[in-house]
């Protein structure tokens, strides 16, 4: 009887084992966009992926006067899934799924881009019976960098600079996909002025989502697809003047506008600018210079700052040509001199810090 007490009395004493408490369900976060519903167990990339997607909508609203998308709806689930790619597109129960893994933030714009690209080219392939897969890659492409251009406008700047320093891609990489996006941009670009009034450019743009081929689009008006590209392209590039320049632009342009070429009797003659002043009377010495230094005030507050002390102390040269003695002239041009010699240095070790390291 004592040892049953005992018992009794021990297990009363001993706390009752508790089942551990199931998970609490993470909090979801949520907002609608004119392009998808955005989907995220972080508020911040909720705000992040809705403001792509916003940007996209003013892209195709306000640019190609684009109508709405009818159903089927749109989401985009930020979320890291096995298996998926970084940004993959499904259809689930008449729904599209865009599900992105956004990344760092190097590589989060981009794919945020995509994500909105991806949900409206689906919803519009799927609103005329087609398959989400159905548009060639380069819509994908223009529309992700026009998207990130509306967020960052300096890229629209950043690609056509680009696009004047490196060889175009074919017609058939840009289709393809497998061309820099900067050459689908600029495809994009170049195509919308050939298509004529921004509805017709908004039907080739959902044409394109539903399979349609661009390269008969291009064929209605030119005989050669690559020909029409490289003409309308380069057109393209020196149609616009970039709002800043590149390191290496920077440079070149001040060779251009620092080196002096005059005949003097003998056919034309490189004359260094420490030399002209024996020369500084004449009328096309006078000429130009006054057009050089005009052309400088214009110009430099679109140089690249690595460059910016070069182009100003030339710019003190010019403005001092006609009346600096000669000690004066030639101190002004060593100035100029020495800093061209630090800015080329400066831009050797900036390109040595941005340059990709080689694999091993």
């Amino acid at each position: 009887m004592v040892g049953l007490l005992a018992t009794v009395a021990w297990l009363a004493a001993t706390p009752p084992v508790v089942a551990p408490a199931a998970p609490e369900p993470a909090h979801v976060f949520t907002a609608d966009t004119h392009i998808a519903m955005v989907f995220s167990e972080k508020i911040a990339e909720v705000s992040f992926l809705s403001a792509h997607c916003e940007a996209l909508q003013r892209h195709l609203e306000f640019t190609l006067s684009m109508p709405a998308v009818p159903p089927p709806l749109a989401r985009i689930e930020s979320v890291d899934i096995k298996g998926f790619s970084a940004v993959e597109s499904k259809v689930m129960a008449g729904t599209v799924l865009i599900v992105v893994r956004l990344g760092d933030g190097l590589i989060a714009p981009e794919r945020a881009a995509e994500a909105a690209a991806r949900a409206w080219l689906a919803r519009v392939a799927l609103a005329g019976g087609q398959p989400v897969t159905a548009s060639e890659p380069w819509t994908r492409q223009a529309l992700t960098c026009e998207t990130l251009a509306q967020l960052r406008p300096p890229m629209n700047d950043f690609w056509y600079r680009e696009g004047r320093r490196e060889a175009p891609s074919t017609v058939a990489d840009i289709i393809a996909g497998r061309a820099p996006d900067r050459e689908a941009f600029l495809f994009w670009r170049a195509l919308r002025p050939a298509l004529g009034a921004s509805s017709e450019q908004a039907k080739a743009l959902i044409a394109s989502a539903q399979g349609g081929s661009v390269l008969k689009l291009i064929g209605g008006f030119a005989k050669s697809p690559q020909e029409w590209w490289l003409i309308h392209r380069a057109e393209l590039l020196l149609s616009r003047s970039p709002v800043s320049l590149g390191v290496r632009e920077s440079a070149e342009a001040l060779d251009d506008i620092s080196r002096f070429v005059f005949d003097l009797g003998k056919g034309d003659e490189l004359i260094a600018g420490a030399a002209l002043i024996k020369y500084r009377e004449l009328p096309a010495v006078k000429t130009s210079v006054a057009a050089r230094l005009s052309s400088l005030r214009r110009e430099i507050l679109r140089q690249n700052p690595v460059y910016h002390n070069a182009w100003r102390t030339f710019g003190a040269w010019l403005e001092g040509f006609s009346a600096a003695t000669p000690v004066e002239f030639s101190r002004l041009w060593a100035d100029f001199i020495e800093e061209r010699r630090l800015a080329d240095e400066l831009r050797k070790d900036v390109e040595a810090a941005l340059a990709v390291p080689a694999a091993k």
